[in-house]
């Protein structure tokens, strides 16, 4: 059954990925970008019939009502899934010492704020496929935002930043899951990998091609019981905090 998906940070990545694999299965795709026209992979994809491109900056208040405003008048019977794959990594190998407030700022508008303001954009557009019909929501976190395996580190591997707008995230995810519960989404954070991207790095350990199957494999199967949830790409939970 062709479903229809929204997905953000489509450019490149992950998120050019997730419209590649999506594209594969037949799918409809609005792909969201801060410059999609920009994106040789992402265009080669488009053809306006099953595959938009759509400008779409998460920390832009008008940038996320236009593309709104588009992908409603172009799926007039709502959409699916909401893919919130949209984040920054910050700067890279700043302890919990020597970050900034800035910093924090600086990612936390894009992974948390803009996380939000995208999904509460974005849930017109999926209510319009009715009560009978399940929504879903997938947020893109990290296992680097959960406070059970930061137990020995600091964040400097990575950047505090990032780790705390992941925790974030799924304390935010957890919030809307309990809160549209009773409309039928199922709203739930991912950890994708360590995967080979221009984030990730050449040494990472899992490509992007098994990263993104596994997830939509998750997606494809999503139950009640994953809403507010926390898994890796392979479907395994991990847990935030215990």
């Amino acid at each position: 059954m062709v479903q229809t998906y929204i997905v953000t940070g489509a450019s490149r990545g992950i998120g050019l990925e997730f419209v590649e694999q999506l594209t594969a299965r037949g799918d409809i795709v609005f792909a969201c970008a801060r410059n999609p026209d920009s994106s040789k992979g992402l265009q080669a994809l488009i053809d306006n019939e099953k595959i938009f491109g759509i400008q779409l900056d998460a920390t832009c208040d008008q940038s996320i009502k236009a593309a709104a405003e588009e992908i409603s008048s172009k799926a007039s019977e709502g959409v699916d899934v909401l893919i919130n794959n949209a984040g920054i990594g910050g700067t890279m190998g700043l302890n919990v010492e020597n970050t900034s407030k800035e910093e924090y700022l600086k990612v936390f508008e894009t992974n948390v704020t803009g996380v939000s303001e995208v999904l509460k954009a974005f849930l017109p557009i999926l209510r319009k496929r009715g009560q009978d019909n399940v929504k879903k929501v997938l947020n893109m976190s990290s296992v680097l935002g959960s406070i059970t395996e930061m137990e020995s580190g600091d964040g400097e591997g990575f950047g505090s930043a990032y780790c705390v707008s992941k925790a974030g995230l799924n304390m935010l995810t957890k919030m809307f899951a309990c809160q549209l519960a009773k409309e039928n989404f199922i709203v739930y954070s991912s950890h994708p990998g360590w995967v080979k991207t221009e984030l990730g790095g050449d040494g990472a350990l899992t490509e992007k091609k098994d990263s993104i199957a596994g997830q939509l494999a998750k997606l494809d199967s999503l139950t009640v019981q994953d809403n507010g949830g926390f898994s890796d790409f392979n479907g395994k939970p991990i847990s935030c905090y215990q």
